[in-house]
């Protein structure tokens, strides 16, 4: 895999996605709008004092209805992900509202539902430490005890384990569904293995860990100017639809990688 012709293209992607396309860069700022607000509705100097958290100070209804518009905003997004994952070239507008936030609804289920078994045991495992921090001597003897803290361990390990594969398949199952349109399809484990065997197990790897280091880069640039009083969060809410649609073209690069019979990328409408 030519990782440096990945990144080449991913840049020049994201690139033609916004310059000189500023209202779609604007409507990626508003859609991700309500959840930047959240920090001027909470102010922890003010709810917390010490140990004591003054729950009554907090402005639930505000809170919820930001915490709602940024849930139904974040569909649309995806589902312009969506689309993006589809190989569309040029980068494409906008359009088709609904269409838009039901593939945004879709994806996002389909990667919800990867790292669910890794949620149910990490709630499951919380619901056993909170029972017996609540509940003294719920565990019975020892040996009760001893054999809660055994399963307790298995079940972390398995938790870990399947957060692992998901973190692994998660990326390749959202580029699978939106090529095929097909959630099912999202959910394939022996078709996402095949693509990934494809692309090599060692390539793919080197794939994710160069994307999260570019992430982590981008965050950090990201977050000097972000310190600044007053106006420093207005930097990482304009900003970072770069690293959105970065990492969308990258992804779907690496899938194409791995595709027996690489589809040719459909034109955007009006291109």
């Amino acid at each position: 895999m030519d990782f440096e012709n990945l990144f080449r293209d991913a840049i020049g992607y994201t690139r033609d996605t916004f310059i000189g396309h500023w209202v779609r860069w604007l409507i990626f700022v508003l859609l991700g709008l309500p959840f930047a607000l959240v920090r001027f509705v909470i102010d922890p100097a003010k709810i917390i004092t010490g140990t004591t958290v003054h729950w009554e100070l907090i402005p639930w209804g505000t809170l919820a209805g930001l915490v709602l518009a940024g849930v139904l905003a974040s569909f649309f997004v995806s589902g312009y992900l969506v689309r993006m994952y589809r190989g569309v070239k040029p980068a494409p507008d906008f359009t088709g509202w609904v269409s838009l936030f039901i593939d945004g609804v879709k994806l996002d289920i389909v990667m919800f539902v990867w790292f669910l078994p890794a949620l149910i045991l990490f709630l499951l495992l919380a619901a056993i430490a909170l029972g017996g921090f609540l509940i003294p001597g719920l565990f019975g003897g020892a040996g009760n005890t001893l054999a809660f803290l055994l399963a307790a361990v298995v079940l972390l390990i398995a938790a870990l384990v399947l957060l692992v594969i998901a973190a692994l398949y998660v990326s390749m199952a959202a580029v699978r569904f939106a090529r095929t349109g097909s959630m099912t399809e999202g959910w394939s484990l022996s078709v996402i293995s095949g693509i990934i065997r494809r692309i090599g197990w060692g390539n793919y790897i080197i794939a994710l860990i160069l994307l999260f280091v570019a992430g982590a880069i981008f965050g950090v640039v990201v977050s000097i100017p972000a310190a600044i009083p007053y106006i420093g969060w207005v930097v990482p809410l304009v900003l970072s639809p770069l690293l959105t649609v970065f990492s969308g073209r990258y992804i779907a690069l690496v899938y194409e990688a791995g595709e027996e019979s690489p589809a040719t990328p459909a034109e955007a409408p009006g291109a």
